[in-house]
């Protein structure tokens, strides 16, 4: 079956973040993805200049014209934008056959406001439809309702998304010390993405790179291949670790590619098979 997403998301202007790296990552796997534009954002590099919402019937005409007109296969929600757009894109949402991922995201890397309390309650009713629920540190701290300093309390965390109703949670940790008494110390090499099925974890480590500060794209780079391994059949966790194994190599090869076009060099990276990550259960 071919590789046709919807991506649901934001527009950033002049960034390689949202609508435009999902549309990158589904060309790099040799797919097309059909575009729902939910918000639009200019920000970048810590500076926000403005975010407005697409308005909700307008995102549901999208969503309408990509099922009469086209045969998706799956789908990648993130940012949804207006409160009342969450009901209307989840009821789209719901004669798909492929696998949903959702992107659950609060607040922006540059800062932005995405997400108020109303809406993040709307989202909190649809979270058991999604084959998994994905979400940065800083926002699963919001939405858990705790602060996160170390691997222990994201443990925590994912349970209590999983409480609210997410069959799968998948916490992008990053950087993070395993209990909160070693968090004085050096904080780890590696980088790290916490899986929880609902009853057991499964734990994820890639070596961290820094100096990719102006890097954007990365959760699309991760989110699409595991939408197309999960399309392709594959369970969820071999499938987190083949997705987590490419996007890792895809973000060496762009901090290797000095003075060339780094963004490119990040997708086309995504083409070529991935290696694994390490996985500890």
């Amino acid at each position: 079956m071919h590789f046709h997403p919807i991506v649901v998301g934001a527009l950033y202007p002049g960034i390689t973040r949202g609508l435009s790296a999902d549309l990158l990552a589904a060309q790099a796997l040799s797919g097309t993805a059909y575009p729902v534009c939910t918000s639009h954002v200019v920000a970048g590099d810590g500076l926000v200049t403005d975010v407005l919402d697409v308005p909700t019937d307008t995102v549901s005409a999208q969503l309408e014209h990509i099922f009469e007109t086209r045969r998706p296969s799956s789908a990648k929600v993130g940012i949804i934008g207006a409160t009342p757009t969450v009901d209307r894109v989840f009821d789209h949402l719901r004669s798909l056959e492929g696998p949903v991922v959702y992107d659950l995201t609060v607040s922006g890397p540059s800062g932005e406001d995405i997400l108020e309390q109303q809406g993040l309650e709307a989202i909190i009713e649809h979270l058991s439809e999604p084959d998994l629920v994905t979400i940065r540190r800083t926002d699963a701290a919001l939405v858990a309702g705790m602060e996160i300093p170390s691997l222990d309390d994201a443990q925590v965390a994912a349970q209590r998304i999983a409480q609210q109703g997410a069959d799968h949670v998948l916490v992008r940790c990053g950087k993070l010390p395993t209990h909160f008494y070693e968090q004085e110390g050096s904080p780890p090499d590696y980088a790290l993405d916490l899986f929880f099925d609902g009853d057991d974890f499964a734990l994820f480590e890639a070596p961290y790179l820094d100096n990719l500060e102006s890097h954007h794209g990365a959760s699309s780079g991760l989110l699409l291949p595991l939408l197309h391994h999960l399309q392709a059949g594959v369970d969820l966790e071999p499938a987190l670790q083949k997705a987590k194994g490419r996007v890792s190599e895809a973000l060496r090869a762009r901090r290797q590619d000095e003075g060339g076009n780094p963004d490119a060099t990040f997708f086309a990276t995504l083409q070529e098979e991935p290696t694994t990550a390490e996985v500890q259960d």
